[in-house]
């Protein structure tokens, strides 16, 4: 469970950073 909040919390920067450019 703590790996997939690692992943999770990993995938949602990185979508907020690809959206802000």
């Amino acid at each position: 469970q703590i790996a997939i909040s690692i992943l999770t919390a990993i995938a949602t920067t990185l979508g907020v950073t690809s959206c802000m450019g």
